[in-house]
Parts: structure tokens; C-alpha cells; sequence
């Protein structure tokens, strides 16, 4: 039963890092996006079409902007595997094999107590029989 627990608790706490990396990831996902995405817009618009102003440094306006928008999209297109589906199934399967186990044991105790040979006996029905 303490092995089980163990497990359970350790499964738990992976759980809980997963939860913690995939929102932190989300997070970070969100703000690359957020800052990338304008900036890649940015950069395209003024290679494609603005080069010519800024007496000519529109082009490399355009590509400073692609450059930073590359870097800053790229950590959030390959995130941390987590597997935090996994770990919620075996989180389940543990917690419903503690259960199992608990049910077990409680039939066991109730069998115990209903035999006649389980019951401790009282020390005067032990004096009666000696005598």
C-alpha cells in the first residue's frame, strides 16, 4: 500500500511539472506570436514593397525585421514533450488500483470479523472453558 502511494505521489508530481511546463510554454508561444508575427509582417512589407525608401535602407529595414521575427518564432515551433495525457492515465490507473486494493482490504476485515475464529474472545468466555 506505501509502494502504491509512493507512486501516486510521484505521478502526481510529474503531473504537475507538465501542467507547469506546457502553461509556461503556452505563454512564451503566445508572446512569440505576439511579437513575431507584426515583425515578420513588417519585414516583408518593406522588402517587398517599401526597398526603395529610406534611400534604400528599406531592404535592410525589411530583413532586420524578418531576421528578429525568425528569432523570435522559432523556440516556440519546438516545445518540450511533456506527455501529460500519459501521465493523467497512469495517475488514474494507480488511483483506481488503490481503490481496488482498499475494497480488497476492507472485504478481508469483514470477513475476518464475521468468522467465529477471528473474534478475540472475552477473557471470561476463556475462563469458562477452561474450567
Amino acid at each position: 500500500m506505501k509502494r502504491l502511494q509512493s507512486s501516486i505521489d510521484a505521478v502526481d508530481n510529474g503531473l504537475q511539472i507538465a501542467v507547469a511546463v506546457d502553461q509556461r510554454q503556452a505563454l512564451w508561444r503566445t508572446l512569440a506570436m505576439l511579437v513575431g508575427m507584426p515583425t515578420g509582417a513588417a519585414g516583408v512589407l518593406l522588402c517587398g514593397f517599401l526597398f526603395n525608401f529610406w534611400d534604400g535602407m528599406g531592404l535592410w529595414y525589411g530583413v532586420s525585421c524578418i531576421l528578429v521575427s525568425s528569432m523570435t518564432i522559432r523556440p516556440a515551433c519546438f516545445p518540450i514533450q511533456t506527455h501529460q495525457a500519459q501521465l493523467q492515465e497512469r495517475l488514474l490507473e494507480l488511483v483506481l488500483q488503490r481503490q481496488r486494493l482498499r475494497e480488497e482490504l476492507a472485504d478481508l476485515y469483514q470477513l475476518r470479523d464475521s468468522s467465529p475464529l477471528g473474534k478475540p474472545k472475552n477473557p471470561i468466555e476463556v475462563k469458562s472453558e477452561a474450567a
